[in-house]
């Protein structure tokens, strides 16, 4: 697996918590379920983004992988 999946993931999940808060101020409906996806969305992220910098035997080369 590459960093850059773990990045996006994390990403994908922050947009989403944004637009459920977005939702949930507005009193629109669905706003829990994008809430939810966002939160274990970015917490996945995080947990493949720390795997991934824990199993790189060089850190410097990184990101160019």
């Amino acid at each position: 697996m590459k960093a850059k999946y773990a990045i996006l993931c994390l990403a994908l999940g922050l947009f989403l918590s944004v637009v459920g808060s977005l939702f949930k101020i507005m009193l629109w409906t669905g706003a829990d379920i994008l809430i939810i996806s966002g939160m274990v969305l970015t917490i996945t992220g995080v947990i493949l983004f720390v795997y991934k910098l824990m199993s790189q035997p060089k850190i410097k080369d990184f990101l160019n992988k």
